[in-house]
């Protein structure tokens, strides 16, 4: 009886319609969920070097930013390099000149193209220059200068300069700019202290981008009652976090903060600082897919170039 059982089912089974049997198979059903994205996978990056930067001698390698497929890549001091990148190699198309700051106390610590041209039909729009340096520049400290790059990259004129009057020392060694072009806001990261002190603590600080029309005399003096934000970043994050300050970038209110010099005291990593919720999203080590110090980073289509002390890395995060 089981024997003829089991045959019997066999050949009920087989006379289900094929068609019937393999679409029960394959039916697939998606619905929707809240909240971010949840990945079953660990998250990888490639990285290439796409070559050795070709840039002034003597002058380290600073701040960096991209438009379009140009690369500037600035130095201390301010020196601007000009070049392009297929993806693979990286060109030098301008050498290095002097800008329109330039200044033995100028670091060009941090480069960020905004979104107004000066002129409407400006094949660039204006670049913004953090100074972030302990020293001063005609009595003016941690400043920010917004130039005008020439049509043919070769020369700069300086628009505005933009001034944070720190009267009740927010900051310690040097305050870093970075500008959230996408939102119109302007924000001032650093030290209260110093790398050094176990009592640092690492401030933000908020405000909108000035107009040219606000400039008296070309210069713009921010205080603290402009702030549209002043906290630190310890005040919610608890976690180890001493990095040195470099070059930053914003895009879509997102801080990425790359740091390091890629040896074990100093590791290369990469913080992404959520500025909507004050979190720390990412903290991402790249001592063993970079060589030297970190300092500054772009977005380069839907890639992430990095300019270290001397080369220039791509970044595809997967």
């Amino acid at each position: 009886m089981r024997k003829t059982f089991v045959k019997g089912m066999l050949c009920a089974c087989a006379l289900l319609p094929s068609t019937l049997t393999a679409q029960n198979a394959a039916e697939v059903k998606t619905t929707s969920y809240d909240g971010p994205a949840i990945v079953m996978k660990p998250h990888t990056l490639d990285a290439l070097c796409l070559g050795k930067l070709k840039g002034q001698e003597k002058q380290s390698y600073q701040g960096m930013d991209v438009w379009n497929d140009y690369i500037f890549s600035f130095q201390n001091t301010g020196y601007l390099s000009v070049y392009t990148t297929d993806g693979k190699t990286l060109k030098q198309v301008v050498k290095p000149f002097q800008i329109a700051s330039h200044h033995e106390k100028n670091h060009c610590n941090e480069v960020t193209f905004g979104r107004i041209r000066y002129e409407k039909d400006d094949p660039f729009p204006l670049i913004y220059v953090a100074q972030c340096q302990r020293g001063s520049i005609n009595g003016r400290k941690d400043v920010l200068y917004v130039e005008r790059i020439a049509p043919d990259m070769k020369s700069t004129t300086l628009v505005q300069t933009i001034v944070f009057k720190d009267r009740n020392k927010l900051f310690g060694y040097a305050l870093n700019w970075a500008v959230d072009a996408e939102r119109n806001y302007l924000y001032g990261y650093g030290n209260t202290v110093d790398n050094t002190n176990p009592t640092n603590r690492h401030r933000i600080v908020k405000f909108r981008i000035p107009e040219l029309s606000e400039s008296t005399d070309g210069i713009v003096t921010l205080t603290e009652e402009d702030l549209l934000e002043n906290y630190l970043i310890e005040d919610t994050y608890q976690a180890p976090f001493n990095p040195i300050g470099q070059g930053l970038m914003i895009r879509d209110g997102l801080l990425y903060m790359p740091t390091g010099f890629g040896n074990e005291k100093y590791p290369s990593e990469l913080y992404v600082w959520d500025l909507n919720t004050r979190t720390m999203r990412n903290v991402i080590d790249l001592s063993q897919v970079t060589k030297g110090e970190l300092e500054d980073c772009s977005q380069w289509r839907d890639k992430m170039l990095i300019q270290t002390q001397g080369e220039m890395y791509l970044l595809d995060f997967k």
